[in-house]
This record gives structure tokens, sequence and C-alpha cells, in this order.
């Protein structure tokens, strides 16, 4: 993977995992991945979480509730769950299932006569949320077109999913756009659709940062002036994340509204913001920052002090050194004094 794919696959990773919706990110693998790698998807009903085969793997059995993808099932599946940070199910509870035949799986193919299935899911359990599985039933009817179809519908699905409510699906297909590289799963066509989703202040931040990431490396939009964009109109419990995000897009004109909103009387905002102008070179944010120091909040000093560290310049040097000799805060002193031996 690329290191602009790597980097919007994390924004959108590391975003939601501060976000409410934590609890929904499903593994590390997409929607789309479990789908396309998986030989049954399905709505299932847990009848047994904990059953044990003679070989000590744990084995899940489920009554099939709804079919996604793969053939008919008669009667009630068991499968293995195999790997780290597997599901954790309940008696009763309806989820999606991700199956692959067992024999596909070296490590467990030798158990082929006592279960047929093993599951490739991590993380979370999936519900049966109807969004969710009509994102599903939309990957799993892609397999189903001819070849030559298949790219222009990947791209028309991904685009439709990209602005869907739910933020299991919307974060989902925007890894899959930093997954998919430089191949067309988006393109300037689509802008009229995916604007509009970075623009809405419902839209997760995760989101709306993991696309306009992926539309910037792509070429498809202006980014400094939609990182600006992003920091001035993030409102709320979301806005903290918009400044962290924009830590790895520094522009002249994000650096302007970092600064504004260095007048903030929460000091949780400023100092995210003080750390966020650190980037290297940064000169326009040395004054700034060097006026922070003089804060009662020994965090937003703190802040600071790491973020004329990171850029590194002459000036920010020269700010740093002068706060160790002269600063009437010890812990400051030294703080800035260790910023100093630490910036080459």
């Amino acid at each position: 993977m690329s290191r602009c794919a790597a980097v919007a696959v994390a924004t959108v990773v590391v975003l939601l995992a501060g976000s409410s919706h934590a609890h929904l990110v499903v593994g590390t693998s997409t929607l789309r991945g479990l789908t396309l790698e998986s030989d049954l998807v399905a709505r299932v009903r847990i009848v047994d979480p904990g059953a044990e085969l003679a070989l000590a793997e744990p084995v899940v059995v489920a009554e099939p509730l709804d079919l996604i993808k793969g053939a008919p099932i008669d009667g009630r599946l068991r499968f293995v769950q195999h790997g780290h940070g597997v599901p954790l199910y309940r008696k009763d509870q309806q989820v999606v299932v991700f199956l692959q035949k067992i024999e596909r799986s070296q490590e467990l193919a030798s158990l082929a006569g006592q279960v047929a299935w093993v599951s490739i899911q991590e993380g979370a359990a999936l519900d049966g949320d109807p969004v969710v599985l009509a994102a599903l039933r939309a990957y799993a009817a892609l397999e189903k077109l001819p070849p030559e179809q298949r790219a222009t519908a990947l791209r028309s699905t991904t685009v439709e999913l990209l602005a869907s409510p739910d933020p299991r699906v919307a974060s989902s297909a925007v890894r899959d756009v930093a997954l998919a590289r430089d191949l067309p799963i988006v393109t300037a066509a689509d802008l009229p659709a995916l604007e509009p989703v970075l623009a809405n202040g419902s839209t997760p931040i995760g989101v709306r940062a993991g696309l306009l990431a992926e539309l910037e490396r792509r070429g498809l939009v202006d980014g400094p002036s939609q990182w600006a964009k992003l920091v001035r109109e993030t409102r709320g419990s979301d806005r903290i994340a918009a400044v962290r995000a924009v830590a790895a897009h520094p522009s002249p004109a994000v650096t302007r509204e970092l600064v504004a909103l260095l007048a903030s009387d929460d000091a949780t905002l400023v100092s995210a913001t003080a750390i966020s102008l650190g980037a290297p070179g940064n000169d326009a944010a040395v004054a700034p920052l060097a006026k922070l120091l003089a804060s009662s909040e020994p965090r937003v000093r703190m802040a600071a002090i790491r973020g004329l560290g990171r850029i590194g310049t002459q000036a920010a040097k020269a700010q740093l050194a002068e706060a160790a000799a002269t600063h009437d805060d010890p812990a400051t002193r030294r703080r800035a004094a260790a910023e100093t031996r630490a910036t080459p």
C-alpha cells in the first residue's frame, strides 16, 4: 500500500476510534473485502456461542435467517472462530457472519470432517441492520456481473455507499477507496455526489477526513482550501478531531484557520491546535505559539513547546531557547530545554 493510501486508511480508523461509533468498526477488513473473500455471508441467530471441538477450537452454532451470498443452507451452521480479536457472540443474538469453507484454511483443513466453515471476521460482531445488509447485498451482486461490467458497477456502488447514513458502511467505503490506490473507484465525475458528503456536518469526521484525503491524493479537489474549510466549519465534539486530522495536511490556509482557534477559551482545543500547527518549517505559526508560552494552563504551554519543536526552524528554536532560559515556571523551562536538545 502506498504511504498516501495508508494515511487515508489510518485517518478513518484513528478518528473513528475516538468517536461514539468506535465499537461499530468491523475489524481491519472492509465490508467489501469480507464479502469478496467469503464463500458464505448470512444473517444468523446464534444458537450456541461456545460449543467446543475435540481439538479445542471454539465453534459457534447458528441458525440461518437470511442468505446474502453463497449456496442455500440446509440446517444449522457450525463454524470455527480462528484468529485474534474474533467477535464475541451471545445466545439468540442476530448477527451477520462471513464464512469460508474450512478446506481453504491451511491451519484448520484437518477439521473438515467435523465442521464445514471458518469465520474470517475480526473485531466487533456486526448486527443485521437493513442499511448494512443492503450494502453487503450490493457487494455480493457485483460478483455476479460479467467481468467487463464490474469496474463501472463498483464505482457506482462505492459512491453511493460513501454517502451512507450508517458510519460503518461509509467508513468501510472510504477504506475501499484508499486501498484501491489509483484505480478509478472514484473520479471527477463523482464530485457532485461526494462534495455534499464532505460538507455535511452530520457525516462522521473520520469519513469526511478520510474521503478528503483520498480526493486530494487523486487530484480531484483543492486540498488546502478543503482542509481549511473542514477546520472552519466543523463544530461540536468533532472539532478537535478535525484539528488533529489537518496536522497531516499543512498549508498557509490551514495555518490561518488553526491560528484563529488559539483564541478559544477551551484549553483542550487550544492544546490540540498548537500541536497541529507544528508542521516542519511552518514559521507562520512561531509567533502565535510563542504567545501561548505565557498561558496559565500547563497543558497549553507544553503543547506550544511541542509545536515549536516540530516546526524546527531557527525562529522556533530561538523561542524554545528563550523559554528554557527565562520562563517563570520550572517545568516549562525543563520541557523547553529538552525540546531544544531534541530539535536538530
